[in-house]
């Protein structure tokens, strides 16, 4: 994976944890990834052409026709990192991306992808309480919370993938019941799946 650089706070403990190197120990606290700004103001009628290659960053893993359709959204607008002026050489190995709607900050996904010396198995034991399973990768996990999200309810998921780790988090709108969000999970494990496969391409095609 290229050496990228940090432009969104990251999403989780099992993420701190996958940019340590020092050992187990050095897991830090989780970070609240609700979005607190509105997006650009546009008329949402008018044809806006979601470009996540042109975003960058982490965006390039996402596809948009899956992501719109498996969350009902219109997400028109994505933000991705590093940026094309960032110091690679002293970049930590860190990429990530922002996408929203033209109707406001919900809702909202966000990506972070970080490079890892964590063994699978440390990862699995840093793994939320309550979280399910995931087949995507070497290991994943979903979790909803619905509490301290800033918005409506939001869907993490997360899995570790050679020597990577992935976390996503989808977050819906206030109002939104957490039986709706949950039943987002099949659709965006296949979004997961996706990002991870195209993520080894890449990969592939860098070597």
């Amino acid at each position: 994976m290229r050496r990228l650089a940090v432009v969104l706070a990251v999403p989780a403990a099992l993420v701190a944890l996958a940019s340590c190197s020092g050992g187990e120990d050095e897991v830090e606290d989780p970070v609240d990834t609700a979005a607190s700004e509105e997006s650009p103001t546009i008329d949402p009628t008018e044809p806006v052409e979601l470009d996540l290659m042109e975003a960058g960053g982490a965006c390039t893993l996402i596809d948009s026709a899956t992501l719109n359709t498996v969350t009902g959204a219109d997400f028109r607008y994505a933000s991705g990192g590093p940026s094309e002026d960032t110091d690679q050489e002293n970049a930590p190995d860190l990429a990530t991306c922002a996408v929203q709607t033209a109707e406001g900050a919900y809702p909202d996904l966000t990506l972070f992808v970080t490079g890892t010396e964590v063994s699978v198995e440390v990862y699995e034991e840093e793994l939320p309480e309550d979280a399910e399973g995931i087949d995507v990768g070497e290991a994943g996990y979903w979790i909803v919370h619905t509490e301290d999200t800033g918005a409506g309810p939001a869907l993490e998921m997360g899995w570790i993938d050679g020597g990577d780790v992935f976390e996503m988090r989808y977050t819906a709108p206030e109002g939104t019941e957490a039986a709706e969000i949950e039943g987002l999970v099949e659709g965006i494990t296949d979004l997961a799946a996706g990002i991870n496969g195209a993520h080894d391409a890449e990969a592939e095609s860098d070597e």
